[in-house]
Parts: structure tokens; C-alpha cells; sequence
């Protein structure tokens, strides 16, 4: 009786942990559905689900810059003083801020274009226009 009690809590268990997994974030897109409601989301949800790289001071700055330049939620600056690009196993790339507590509420799809110029912003290019003064 005590070996069948066992049995069926041991059942029962893995069946919650498997239900329980089931509605975790599996994408960027799942994870930041909560934004078109107002909310925020952690750093720490993103790292779950994606690769998450944190960008340099001239790449954030570039970020926030494009971030305002995009039709934008709110004439406000977008919350945070981090960027990050986070990509996930759809071949989803999504550029983001967050600030110190972690909290992410600003982010954009990151194209292949703008991840390169954004590469390119953190090797420091300038480009080359212009003449020489």
C-alpha cells in the first residue's frame, strides 16, 4: 500500500513539473507579450529563452537613439541605461534596454542591417563621410 502511495505521488510530481515547464516562455515573442500591456519583464526571463549579449555604452546609446526614432509608445525615453541583443532558437533578434534592477520595458526587432551598423557602432567605426578639417 505504502509502495503504491509512493508510486502515485512520484507520478504526480513529474506530471506538475511538466505542466509547470509548459507555461514557461519559449520565445522572445512569448516573453515580451507582457510589454503591449505596459509591463515590464526581467533580464533573467530573456536569458531563459534566448542568447542575450549586453552591449557597449556607444552601442547603448546608438539603441536608444533608433529605439526614439521608431513610431514610439511614448515620447518619453524608453526606460533603462543597458542595451542588450538577445536572439532565440526561431531566429528571432531583438534589441532591448533594461536598468540596473534588471527590468526590461523597451525593445525592438533587431533586422540585419541594424545589427550590423550596431556592430559596427561597438568596434567604434564613424563611417567616412565628410572631409577631413
Amino acid at each position: 500500500m505504502m509502495r503504491r502511495f509512493m508510486l502515485a505521488a512520484v507520478a504526480a510530481s513529474s506530471l506538475w513539473t511538466s505542466a509547470s515547464a509548459a507555461g514557461e516562455p519559449k520565445t522572445l515573442e512569448e516573453v515580451f507579450a507582457p510589454l503591449s500591456e505596459g509591463l515590464c519583464v526581467t533580464i533573467d526571463a530573456v536569458r531563459a529563452v534566448g542568447a542575450t549579449v549586453q552591449l557597449t555604452p556607444e552601442q547603448f546609446q546608438f539603441v536608444r537613439g533608433f529605439w526614439m526614432g521608431i513610431p514610439p509608445a511614448t515620447r518619453d525615453l524608453p526606460p533603462g541605461d543597458k542595451a542588450f541583443l538577445a536572439k532565440d532558437s526561431n531566429g528571432v533578434a531583438v534589441f532591448g534596454l533594461f536598468d540596473d534592477g534588471g527590468e526590461v520595458c523597451a525593445v525592438f526587432r533587431a533586422t540585419d542591417w541594424i545589427e550590423r551598423v550596431v556592430d559596427e557602432v561597438g568596434s567604434g567605426e564613424t563611417g567616412k563621410l565628410g572631409q577631413a578639417m
